[in-house]
C-alpha cells in the first residue's frame, strides 16, 4: 500500500483512509496517485466506498513540502485531477467522511464524491485566492455545475469556512452529525446497498454525471435502461417483490 494511504473493510464497505496524522493528512503525489490506482480497481464484493482521514482530520489539502509556486505545480493539479476523474467514474457510491479540517485539494476531492458526512466541528475551506491562485478551472467548472452557485462563490472567491451545519445548509454536504460518528455514518449509509444492485447504482451514477456534464446519450441510455430491465438481477428482485405482497389481506378503515 502506497505510504499514507490505507484500506480498512467493514463487510461490503471498503475506506480509503488518508493516513498521515502527524502532517495532518496532507496530500502528497504518492498519496493522491495510490487514491487513483485503488478507486480504478475495487474488487467486485465491494459495495461501497468511504474516503476519510485517519484521527480528527480529514485533510489539511496539498502538502506544501512539494509544491514550488510555479507553474510546474501543474503537475500536481494533474494528479488531483486523476482522482477526481476517478471518484466520478468510480461504479461505486463514494461518500467522504469529514472530520476536522477539510481544505483545498481534499475539500475538491470531498466534493467529487457522490455524498457527503460532515461532523458538526468539520468544516469544508478552499483558501486559493489567498495563496494567489485560480483554483483548477476543470474542478471549479464541475463544482459550478454540481452545487448551488452562491455556494461555490463564497467557497472560491472568498475562502469561506463551511463547518458542519453551514455546509448542509449550503448544499455543499449531505448529513452533519457528532464529531467522531462520521466513518460510522457513512458505513451505515453504503450497508443498504446489496451486491444485487451494484449493475443499477452504477448506471444510475453514470447517468447522473452525464448529467453534470451536459453530455446525455439519451440512446445509450435508453439501451442501458432496457438491459437493467431485462435483467436476471431485476427479474429476481420483481419476484421477491410479488413473493412478499401477493396474498396480503387488503387493509380497510373504519
Amino acid at each position: 500500500m502506497t505510504a499514507g494511504l490505507a484500506t480498512e473493510r467493514h463487510g461490503g464497505v471498503l475506506h480509503l483512509v488518508l493516513d498521515a496524522p502527524r502532517r495532518r493528512n496532507a496530500l502528497t503525489r504518492d498519496m493522491l496517485r495510490g487514491l487513483a490506482d485503488a478507486l480504478a480497481d475495487i474488487p467486485d464484493d465491494v459495495t461501497g466506498l468511504v474516503l476519510r482521514g485517519a484521527g480528527t482530520t480529514f485533510s489539511a489539502g496539498a502538502d506544501f513540502a512539494e509544491l514550488t509556486g510555479t507553474r510546474a505545480d501543474l503537475a500536481y493539479d494533474d494528479d488531483v485531477t486523476r482522482v477526481r476523474a476517478a471518484i466520478l467514474q468510480c461504479p461505486r457510491v463514494v461518500v467522504a467522511a469529514v472530520e476536522g479540517p477539510c481544505l483545498g485539494a481534499a475539500a475538491d476531492l470531498a466534493l467529487a464524491c457522490d455524498l457527503r458526512v460532515i461532523a458538526e466541528d468539520g468544516y469544508v475551506q478552499v483558501p486559493a485566492i489567498r495563496l494567489g491562485l485560480l483554483y483548477s478551472p476543470d474542478a471549479l467548472d464541475r463544482h459550478a455545475r454540481t452545487y448551488p452557485i452562491d455556494a461555490v462563490r463564497r467557497l472560491f472567491l472568498l475562502g469561506e469556512r463551511f463547518g458542519g451545519p453551514a455546509a448542509v445548509a449550503a448544499g455543499l454536504a449531505s448529513a452533519v452529525v457528532p464529531g467522531g460518528a462520521t466513518a460510522g455514518h457513512a458505513t451505515e449509509l453504503l450497508a443498504r446497498i446489496a451486491a444485487t444492485e451494484l449493475a443499477a447504482v452504477a448506471a444510475t451514477k453514470g447517468f447522473l454525471d452525464a448529467v453534470v456534464s451536459d453530455d446525455i446519450d439519451a440512446a445509450h441510455w435508453q439501451q442501458r435502461r432496457i438491459e437493467l430491465l431485462d435483467s436476471p438481477a431485476r427479474h429476481r428482485a420483481i419476484q421477491a417483490a410479488h413473493d412478499r405482497h401477493v396474498g396480503r389481506e387488503p387493509t380497510t378503515t373504519r
